[in-house]
């Protein structure tokens, strides 16, 4: 234990904010303590050698011998994340810090990511809600002036900018409510390739109509996922419609469709040799009304998303902008008992 009092390691040691105790069991002493570890512990007086293994070092709470293992103890208000380490049969070696703090800034932190998607969301939504009313309420308000001088023609046009602006007020009303739509999921075994063939078939005259190219890559065996059927296909159907758009004036569309699995989850990818996502829009993918098509509402993958965390999934974007897009969503895999 020599070292820890020679004046080098001393005064490395005691420079360190984390605080670090050595116990030695068979002289049933503290053989050194930082000053991190005497403001961690400030409240315990008289810092002894029993009292310190008390708290730490319970009969009742086993540590292991040679793996360290992460612990925590409530300590008057705070919170003391600790790990216990054995560097000989008699001594033990404990390092301490106050993970209060920590888990204050995470909060605040987290808060104010959700404050900065809420302000997104609700400055997009006026913007998206904005724009055809305004445009209604000038389209009213020149009708209106030249009602008596405006022939049939002249008026039926401005009515028809009136029915296709309220018709975007009603396909914006109807993705905030497709919103939550799933709010209740019911996750069960599912096969991946009939699900998607399916919505295929629905998408079929738009994809043919388009001259899209698919390319379909299928396991031998099925691959069965743990997924709400209605809200997997929901999710692919964002996907697609989204793949389908990036190959707009595409010369040769394709779209390649791949289902996988490893150990622990089923994949599907839907990958686009389309226009791809510039790299200044990539962090706003999965914000609410965040949309580069000139039309576009913007819910799409923010449904994706939400959808897929409820059945324990995930998804990821790669895209490279004039290159086209893949979208890996991954899922439980359904164990073969299940199917």
């Amino acid at each position: 234990m020599k070292p820890f009092n020679d004046p080098p390691w001393r005064e490395l040691l005691d420079s360190i904010p984390l605080g670090i105790m050595v116990l030695d069991f068979s002289e049933e002493q503290i053989v050194y303590s930082n000053p991190a570890m005497g403001m961690l512990l400030h409240s315990i007086q008289p810092m002894t050698y029993m009292r310190v293994k008390e708290i730490f070092m319970p009969a009742n709470r086993p540590y292991p011998e040679n793996t360290p293992l992460r612990q925590m103890i409530p300590l008057d208000e705070k919170k003391i994340g600790f790990t216990i380490y054995s560097p000989a049969p008699d001594s033990r070696l404990l390092l301490a810090n106050e993970i209060s703090e920590k888990d204050r800034q995470e909060q605040i932190a987290a808060t104010t990511n959700v404050m900065s998607t809420i302000d997104f969301m609700f400055f997009s939504l006026a913007h998206e809600m904005g724009n055809p009313i305004n445009s209604i309420k000038m389209t009213l308000e020149v009708l209106i002036n030249n009602f008596k001088e405006y022939d049939t023609k002249t008026k039926l046009e401005y009515l028809g900018n009136l029915h296709a602006e309220f018709s975007r007020l009603e396909a914006l009303l109807k993705a905030i409510k497709s919103f939550n739509m799933f709010e209740h999921l019911t996750s069960k075994p599912a096969a991946i390739q009939p699900l998607l063939d399916n919505l295929l078939q629905l998408l079929k005259s738009e994809i043919e109509g388009k001259g899209i190219a698919l390319n379909l890559l299928y396991p031998e065996q099925p691959v069965f996922c743990l997924s709400d059927p209605r809200a997997l296909q929901q999710s692919l159907l964002n996907i697609l419609s989204n793949a389908i758009d990036a190959l707009e004036g595409k010369a040769d569309p394709l779209i390649t469709i791949a289902i996988g699995q490893n150990a622990r989850e089923a994949t599907i990818a839907v990958r686009d040799n389309g226009c791809g996502i510039a790299d200044e829009k990539k962090n706003e993918l999965f914000m609410p009304f965040s949309s580069s098509k000139p039309r576009g509402i913007g819910l799409g993958l923010t449904i994706v998303k939400k959808l897929l965390a409820q059945m324990n999934g995930t998804v990821e974007i790669n895209s490279r902008q004039h290159q086209g897009t893949e979208v890996l969503i991954r899922l439980p895999l359904a164990s073969a008992h299940e199917h």
